[in-house]
């Protein structure tokens, strides 16, 4: 073969090759849905004591910005094209303390880690023992969380919940990952009014 006739051989090849990857589906990133609207404009931002939500602990399978789906009980599918928009421990403690500043005194709830206060008065450390996904039907959370004071324990509970995905599909997974969380933050918010 001359040089001539190999030339639109390698030009054709290059260019399956090049289409073969811009047929890759897109990424699609999620989060675990907006938080609730606040109402907090009746209340100053320096009422009650600031609070900080956090750390918060989650198990290494799903501790991945992929999200993870468990099929037929043991086996984890890793989703290369579904991904949460931040890691998981991050949007957790985001959305707790925005539903903490929405429905009990703590106005000053924060997400760990934080800048906007120096010494908090409680911190909200959250260990996620389970937040899985079970293909697209249900998700299960169980954490236990505790509120200290100048490292003194003042309250723990266990929270253990499991909510159906209303709409199969990825989107409907984020947004029942959400609602768990949701319920995680209600309960935290009924024990703190409780005290």
């Amino acid at each position: 073969m001359t040089r001539r006739a190999v030339a639109p051989l390698v030009a054709g090849l290059l260019a399956a090759l090049l289409s073969a990857c811009g047929s890759t589906p897109p990424v699609r990133y999620y989060t675990l849905g907006p938080p609730a609207a606040a109402s907090l404009a009746s209340r100053p931002a320096t009422s009650g004591p600031a609070l900080v939500v956090g750390p918060v602990g989650v198990p290494a399978a799903v501790d991945r910005l992929h999200i993870v789906r468990l099929e037929g009980g043991s086996r984890a599918e890793v989703a290369d094209g579904h991904r949460w928009a931040a890691p998981l421990k991050t949007e957790i403690a985001r959305r707790v303390a925005g539903e903490l500043a929405r429905r009990t005194p703590y106005v000053r709830a924060v997400a760990w880690p934080q800048a906007s206060v120096a010494e908090p008065e409680l911190t909200l450390p959250i260990d996620v023992q389970r937040f899985d996904a079970e293909g697209f039907e249900r998700v299960t959370l169980e954490a236990v969380w505790t509120l200290r004071s100048n490292g003194r324990d003042l309250a723990s509970r266990r929270f253990s919940a499991t909510e159906s995905v209303a709409e199969p599909g990825w989107d409907g997974l984020a947004a029942a990952h959400g609602r768990l969380v949701d319920a995680l933050a209600a309960d935290i918010a009924g024990a703190l009014a409780a005290r």
